[in-house]
């Protein structure tokens, strides 16, 4: 718990910028080898998609893409954060050379026809959005060590999950450019405009 609340402070320090910039920052963690910078990447995954279908990192190689986590059944954020998703989806319209991936933290009850469902009921272009499950320690890995976001299971938490309610921005070596609140209206409006230049690097 005390591990989340650092990290959404951290992250909340990164989301504080608001105008929008010429070059965005890389944030992903690196370390110095024979004197170059090695920024570390989103690792590779492979997990199930809305369709039933395998969907690996490898489909981001070489394209821009923002990832959230969330589940279906959230009573909290989730639907906020959804909502400003499906916002920006419809912002971008003009700019579709990028992919949204949400990732289920609740994939013992997300299965593969209840995020078609859920992707149905908030008008989602399954071309540009797509939902995945799969192996929870992985879903996890994948959130905490690669996107850097906290997330677990807790009985205490409305829905028993709790997790943060960021959207990262990747770029196309994946490395991480950007962390914005999926909850504020500004917030995402600033991950648009970033969004805009990070498609012209």
């Amino acid at each position: 718990m005390r591990f989340i609340y650092l990290l959404s402070f951290v992250l909340l320090i990164f989301s504080c910028q608001t105008k929008p910039v010429a070059h965005l920052p890389v944030l992903s963690k690196y370390k110095i080898v024979n004197g170059d910078t090695i920024y570390q990447k989103i690792p590779a995954f492979e997990f199930i998609n809305q369709d039933s279908l395998p969907y690996s990192s490898k489909e981001l190689q070489g394209r821009v893409h923002i990832a959230d986590f969330f589940f279906t059944s959230c009573p909290g954020i989730c639907p906020v954060m959804t909502g400003q998703m499906q916002r920006l989806q419809e912002m971008t319209t003009d700019y579709p050379d990028f992919q949204i991936v949400s990732f289920s933290v609740d994939p013992e009850r997300d299965t593969p026809s209840k995020l078609k469902e859920y992707a149905k009921n908030h008008r989602a272009d399954l071309k540009r959005w797509v939902f995945l499950t799969g192996p929870m320690d992985s879903i996890y890995k994948v959130g905490i060590q690669g996107y850097y976001l906290g997330m677990q299971k807790d009985s205490t938490e409305p829905g028993g999950y709790l997790h943060s309610g960021r959207f990262v921005l990747v770029d196309k070596k994946g490395l991480i450019r950007g962390y914005y609140d999926g909850t504020n209206v500004n917030d995402v409006n600033r991950l648009v405009d970033d969004l805009k230049v990070l498609l012209k690097e």
